[in-house]
C-alpha cells in the first residue's frame, strides 16, 4: 500500500465526521452497557445516593439493604468490597442508613446514619473511623464540601424543623446549624424538609434544595443560599412548579434543578426540570421532558446532566420511570431511557463516561416491567454510555 493510500484511508473516519457535521445530529441518548452485581446474597433493594470522585477512581454508593457503604471502580464496573456499621433498612427512611454520602479529599468517605451521625471511612484502611452526631432525631442525609474551608455541610431533612449542620472536616467537629424553620432569613421547611446540596469553588457558596418554601403552598419552591463564613442563608431563589429535590452545579454559572413533584391534572399534568442562574436566582430553562427526580448530575467531560428521575410523569399522570439527559451547552433535552420504580439515585464518571443507576429489586408482588437488571429480584448498578455525538460534546462518544 502506498503513502498516498494509507494517508487516504487514515482521512476516512475525519470526512465523514465532517460531512455528519453539516446534517442535524441525533439527539444524545443513553445504552445500557454493563450491570453490576453489588457481591452480597441480600441484593440490592434499598438505597440512597451515590458518589463518582474521578480523580481517585472510586464510586460509592449509600446501600441500606447491606447496611454498609458499597465500593465500586468507575472504570472498569467491578465491585471492591464494602464497609458495614451502618443503620441499615429500618421501618422509616427516617432512621434508616446509610443515606447521603461524598467523598472528602480523595481520601476518606462520609456518609449520614438514620441516628443523626455522619460516620467517616478511612478510604486506606477500609475502616470506620469516626462517628460524628449533630445533635438530631434522625437520618443525617444529603451533603456537600467545601474544599476551600473543609466544611461539610449536612441536612437533617427529617426532623422538624429541619436544619443543615457544618462540620469541620479536619478536626471532625460540628462548628454551628441552621434551622430551616422561616426565621433568621430561612425558608420554612418545617413540615417538607430539605434536600440535596453542592458547594460552588466558584462563588464559595452552599446551595441547598428545599422542596417548599411557604407552608401552605407546595408549587413554590426554592434555592437556599448559604455562606459558609457567616453559617447563613443570604438568599432564596424562588421556583414555580417545581419541588427541588436534587440539584447539581453545570457550567456557566448555572445549576440544574431536579423537581421531585407534578402539578396539575389530567390532560395538563405537569413535570419539569429547571436551570437557573445561580448569580441572580433567574430561571434560565424549564425543561418539561423529564422530572420526577431526586438525584442529579453533571457530567464536566461530556457537558450533560443526568436526572434520575423514578416519578417522571407524563401529561396525563402516568409515572414512567427514566434516566433524564439534559445538554448543559444548550440547556435543551436530549433524551430519557427506561429505568426503574426504585431509579433515584445517579452519578458519573469524566474518566470512562460510564454513568451509574442503581436498581432495586423490587417488593414482593410488585411490577417492575421495565428492570434492566439480569435478575429482577437481586437488584443492581445499571452502567449506561451516551451512544452519539453532539456538536458540544468534549469526548468520543460509544458508538451505536
Amino acid at each position: 500500500m502506498s503513502k498516498v493510500q494509507r494517508v487516504a484511508l487514515w482521512a476516512i473516519p475525519f470526512v465523514l465526521l465532517a460531512l455528519q457535521s453539516k446534517q442535524v445530529r441525533a439527539d444524545e441518548h443513553m445504552v445500557l452497557v454493563d450491570t453490576i452485581d453489588v457481591n452480597s446474597d441480600k441484593g440490592l433493594g434499598a438505597f440512597d445516593i451515590s458518589f463518582v470522585d474521578p480523580k481517585i477512581g472510586l464510586y460509592v454508593l449509600s446501600d441500606r439493604t447491606n447496611a454498609s457503604v458499597d465500593f465500586f471502580n468507575p472504570q472498569d464496573d467491578t465491585f471492591i468490597g464494602r464497609v458495614g456499621g451502618f443503620a441499615g433498612s429500618l421501618a422509616t427512611t427516617s432512621i434508616s442508613g446509610p443515606d447521603g454520602v461524598t467523598i472528602v479529599g480523595g481520601k476518606e468517605v462520609w456518609a449520614g446514619d438514620g441516628d443523626s451521625t455522619v460516620k467517616v471511612i478511612d478510604i486506606a484502611s477500609f475502616q470506620l473511623v469516626a462517628s460524628i452526631s449533630t445533635g438530631g432525631q434522625f437520618r443525617c442525609d444529603e451533603m456537600s464540601w467545601d474544599s476551600a474551608d473543609h466544611i461539610l455541610a449536612v441536612a437533617n431533612n427529617a426532623d422538624s424543623p429541619p436544619f443543615v449542620s457544618f462540620i469541620n472536616t479536619d478536626t471532625r467537629t460540628v462548628i454551628g446549624k441552621i434551622v430551616f424553620d422561616g426565621t433568621n432569613g430561612t425558608p420554612d421547611a418545617t413540615t417538607t424538609g430539605i434536600e440535596q446540596s453542592q458547594w460552588s469553588p466558584k462563588t464559595g457558596l452552599f446551595y441547598v434544595s428545599v422542596p417548599q418554601i411557604f407552608p401552605t403552598d407546595p408549587t413554590q419552591g426554592g434555592i437556599a443560599v448559604i455562606d459558609p463564613s457567616s453559617q447563613s442563608v443570604t438568599a432564596v431563589y424562588p421556583v414555580s412548579n417545581c419541588s427541588p429535590a436534587g440539584l447539581s452545579l453545570g457550567p456557566d454559572n448555572q445549576a440544574i434543578i431536579g423537581c421531585s413533584a407534578s402539578f396539575g391534572t389530567s390532560p395538563n399534568v405537569l413535570t419539569q426540570s429547571l436551570v437557573i442562574d445561580l448569580i441572580s436566582g433567574r430561571v434560565v430553562a424549564n425543561i418539561p421532558e423529564v422530572g420526577g427526580s431526586d438525584e442529579v448530575w453533571y457530567d464536566s467531560a461530556s457537558n450533560h446532566y443526568y436526572l434520575a428521575a423514578r416519578n417522571n410523569t407524563d401529561s396525563t399522570g402516568k409515572i414512567t420511570p427514566v434516566l433524564g439527559t439534559v445538554d448543559a451547552g444548550t440547556n435543551v433535552f436530549d433524551g430519557n431511557v427506561a429505568t426503574s420504580t426504585s431509579a433515584h439515585s445517579v452519578a458519573a464518571d469524566k474518566v470512562s463516561h460510564h454513568v451509574f443507576v442503581p436498581i432495586g429489586f423490587p417488593a414482593a408482588g410488585a411490577s417492575d416491567p421495565t428492570n434492566p437488571c439480569p435478575v429482577v429480584s437481586k437488584g443492581c448498578i445499571a452502567v449506561y454510555l451516551p451512544s452519539s455525538i453532539d456538536a458540544d460534546d468534549r469526548t468520543r462518544t460509544a458508538s451505536k
